[in-house]
């Protein structure tokens, strides 16, 4: 007994004085991470299971960590490391602030991504859009109010000092348990090592999760995402070619674009003539319009990667485990150009991973494309102006050139040359809501001039092979907001009772086909099927079965039930955002 005592005594003499002499931080800290699942907390969750999860796993857990960092502050009795775990703190809380106001969202692996495949240019573009006004400077404001509070506590040493022996008794009983129960939950660091792939670890959803554990496993999507890629690769590498049908010499052309709002085209009924040239070629016949065509995702990363390879994320087939489209019709036989205006050298970049890296890996660059732009431009016209000098126009008889914009890309305003293109201006936008002001209507037409501008460039584009044998497919990546429905400009998350909006401007695109005269005449039935396609249910995860059939690709990896302009083809589910469905919510 006397030793069990003895024990307990000791174990007390040891995990209580830092919670005694340091509460203060304990506490801070513990604020500081812990904002997400507060947030939740408070606003409540629509199960008792759920709100269970928040306060026995992740403020349980949150209150270890604050705990354990306490311990270390305490024991080190060095200054320099609790100044360090605090600065650790309020950047974390800073940018889960910034992000919320300003998106709708935490620390996740799409924000790590975006960060990495990031540029100098496109991060000043960022922060002036974002960061340095409205809700962007309020976080900042919030920031800096936090960080003059901790200077106050830290100043007092006596603030939050309990004197009274049983108030304090009770308060460490607390802490303790509390954290007893957290580190029983930091089995979730194990899962996040142990993962090989971003599926190996699914630990649920990333909101309620403390700032550290998101961060931690956030950044695990670093080491999860290249290893994918390397997983991917080994499959291109195996990836056999296929046999061409096409007598005739014949050029596809995939066009990708970026950002594309597809309300905001004249083609799609937009109020302001914003694609004059595509709105021509639909006049004479040549320039197709699908109607129901959506995006898996609203960010670039997760599009590309489902894009290039053949899976089916309605089939929960995963991209790294499928076929790269572009090495199949490069080992049948076509000639593959990649002209990516997004293409991140290292020495524009922070860091070189995710798609970029993966698109312009040498192992796949070898055996995918005959050749690749060796960097981007600033203006699109400007890449397109770039592969026509190449020489790489007529390089082959059968010839796949691949074109990556920048479209429309935040901000607007730098995606066109404002001294040919400044078409529209603030008196020329009919949105009256109650939150427009004059600056939010030149926003909305700086995105319209860039919208007009990127029909210049497919048009250029669309004039290098007009009188060849030419079909050309053009969609963007995802959709974007601008003042169209809410007070919001970019990619936030959706409010609630606004989900069908959200989906409506973030995830439904513009999808054309465009054919040339002589392909037309060499190819009626294709024509036709394309006719009697426009408003088919699809997803552009599926595309590469479409470029297969227009390529004349007999191929194993063909579906007919996936290829939009097939007779065979079926609609599935539109799974979006990897767990909405698109058409169910749609139809609510």
């Amino acid at each position: 007994m006397s030793k069990l005592k003895n024990f307990f005594t000791k174990a007390i003499s040891l995990l209580t004085p830092p919670i005694k002499n340091e509460l203060p931080f304990l506490v801070l800290f513990f604020l500081l991470i812990s904002l997400s699942p507060i947030k939740y907390l408070i606003g409540g969750l629509s199960s008792a299971g759920a709100m269970d999860t928040i306060v026995y796993t992740h403020l349980c857990r949150a209150m270890a960590i604050s705990y354990l960092f306490t311990c270390i502050v305490y024991y080190s009795h060095k200054k320099w490391v609790k100044v360090l775990f605090l600065a650790i703190g309020c950047m974390l809380f800073g940018l889960n602030i910034f992000l919320w106001l300003v998106f709708h969202k935490i620390i996740s692996p799409q924000i790590i991504t975006l960060i990495g495949e990031t540029n100098y240019t496109e991060a000043s573009e960022f922060l002036s859009t974002f960061l340095l006004r409205g809700k962007g400077l309020l976080s900042l404001f919030i920031l800096a109010i936090t960080i003059s509070i901790i200077i106050y506590v830290e100043k007092k040493k006596n603030f939050l000092k309990i004197k009274n022996a049983i108030c304090f008794c009770i308060l460490s009983a607390i802490i303790l348990l509390s954290s007893a129960v957290g580190f029983y939950h930091f089995n979730v660091y194990y899962q996040i090592f142990k993962s090989k792939t971003v599926d190996d670890c699914q630990i649920g959803d990333i909101f309620p999760f403390d700032a550290l554990t998101a961060t931690i496993y956030s950044l695990n999507a670093i080491r999860t995402t290249n290893n994918e890629m390397n997983f991917a690769i080994k499959v291109a590498e195996a990836e056999k070619g296929g046999s061409i049908t096409e007598k005739d010499s014949l050029h596809i052309i995939l066009i990708i674009g970026e950002s594309y709002i597809k309300s905001h085209s004249q083609v799609y009924g937009y109020g302001l003539p914003t694609t004059p040239n595509l709105k021509r070629e639909e006049d004479n016949g040549n320039l197709f319009v699908f109607n129901n065509v959506v995006s898996p995702f609203n960010g670039t990363s997760p599009v590309l990667k489902n894009l290039f390879c053949c899976n089916s994320i309605a089939e929960g087939e995963k991209w790294y485990k499928s076929p790269f489209f572009p090495t199949c019709l490069k080992r049948s036989g076509y000639t593959i150009n990649y002209w990516d205006n997004q293409r991140v050298t290292k020495s524009q970049g922070t860091w070189d991973f995710s798609m970029n890296s993966f698109l312009f890996d040498k192992r796949l660059c070898q055996i995918s494309y005959s050749e690749a732009a060796p960097e981007g431009f600033p203006y699109d016209d400007q890449l397109v102006s770039d592969f026509e000098k190449s020489g790489k126009k007529k390089n082959g008889k059968y010839v796949f050139d691949i074109f990556h914009l920048w479209g429309q890309h935040v901000d607007a305003s730098e995606r066109y040359p404002h001294d040919k293109f400044s078409r529209f201006s603030a008196k020329d936008i009919r949105n009256n809501e109650p939150y427009m002001t004059e600056s939010k209507k030149q926003d909305i037409a700086n995105y319209d001039n860039a919208t007009y501008y990127n029909d210049y460039v497919i048009n250029h584009i669309i004039n290098l092979y007009r009188n060849e044998n030419t079909v050309v497919v053009y969609f963007s990546d995802h959709g974007e907001e601008i003042y169209d429905y809410r007070d919001s400009k970019g990619r936030v998350e959706a409010a609630p009772g606004q989900e069908k909006n959200w989906l409506k401007y973030q995830f439904e695109v513009p999808f054309v086909i465009w054919c040339s005269d002589k392909y037309k005449a060499l190819h009626p039935d294709i024509v036709r099927r394309i006719k009697a396609s426009l408003n088919r249910p699809f997803m552009t995860d599926n595309t590469c079965h479409l470029l297969f059939d227009l390529a004349g690709l007999k191929t194993i990896y063909y579906r007919p039930e996936r290829d939009l302009i097939s007779p065979k083809f079926k609609p599935s589910k539109r799974i979006v955002n990897n767990n909405t469905d698109f058409d169910a919510v749609m139809r609510k």
